[in-house]
């Protein structure tokens, strides 16, 4: 699913990444802990959508630090701008939606995007 067909579910928009709309994404994970993102196993090296409620850098720290190249923050919540400008810095896109976390993740689930692969440690 490319990163236009993602903000057309959600009904969101692109804050961060313009130009990279069609980057192909296979996989999502949701979290609101970042520590949880450790659990992500990726296996086939595709590209995954972090889905979150976290706004603050660490969110953007996160992703660059696992090559996570796309985060949708969820539930309209007001990212701060020092945290757009450190996306743009690390080439992660930054996606926005008002919907609640349940739902975006149901309509993406829906639309064909699959859980990421995990594991228990």
């Amino acid at each position: 699913m490319t990163i236009d067909e993602i903000v057309h579910v959600v009904d969101g928009e692109i804050l961060q990444g313009k130009g990279m709309e069609n980057l192909d994404i296979k996989y999502s994970f949701a979290a609101d802990l970042m520590s949880d993102t450790l659990f992500i196993v990726n296996r086939d090296d595709e590209p995954i959508l972090l889905m979150t409620g976290v706004t603050n850098t660490s969110v953007i720290r996160t992703a660059a630090i696992l090559d996570i190249p796309a985060v949708l923050v969820v539930r309209g919540k007001k990212i701060p701008q020092e945290t757009i400008d450190l996306a743009e810095v690390n080439e992660v896109i930054m996606l926005f939606t008002k919907k609640i976390m349940f739902d975006a993740f149901g309509l993406l689930y829906q639309a064909g995007m699959r859980g990421c692969p995990w594991r228990i440690r």
